[in-house]
């Protein structure tokens, strides 16, 4: 289970009724009365900070997928490094949107599979390195 965690920091919420208010201003304007129609939300037409702050607890969720979990970084308290690797976890790497250092602005399809592809060849090339120095038969590496 993801928890978002939406408005855990009060001011982000302030900041949402403040966006709200701005919205009902603007649709409140001459110029768009004739494309007004009935008011749906927040449907009692309440417009008190309570009512705006109940409508947006309600109404929020992100058109993002989530990602930017575990993201990759230099930092030692990045969790994964550019490898992939999960820092302080041997033999673990990540490879999903979570590595994502930041949320893309676009869809998060494309950079997932260039991140899988990426992974493959760490994989590839660190397999490599262990054949290289191993005793092992290969299929043991696996």
């Amino acid at each position: 289970m993801i928890r978002a965690n939406y408005y855990s920091d009060p001011a982000d919420l302030d900041r949402m009724v403040a966006g709200l208010r701005v919205c009902l201003d603007i649709v409140a304007q001459p110029a768009l009365a004739r494309y007004k129609g009935e008011r749906f939300l927040p449907a009692s037409g309440d417009d008190s900070d309570e009512a705006l702050r109940a409508h947006a607890r309600a109404r929020s969720e992100t058109i993002y997928h989530p990602t930017s979990t575990a993201a990759m970084g230099p930092a030692d308290d990045d969790v994964c490094d550019a490898q992939l690797r999960v820092r302080g976890v041997r033999g673990l790497r990540v490879v999903d949107a979570s590595v994502m250092p930041t949320v893309p602005r676009g869809n998060t399809n494309a950079p997932t599979i260039m991140i899988a592809e990426k992974a493959a060849d760490l994989l590839q090339a660190a397999q490599a390195s262990d054949s290289a120095t191993s005793t092992l038969p290969r299929t043991a590496l696996l």
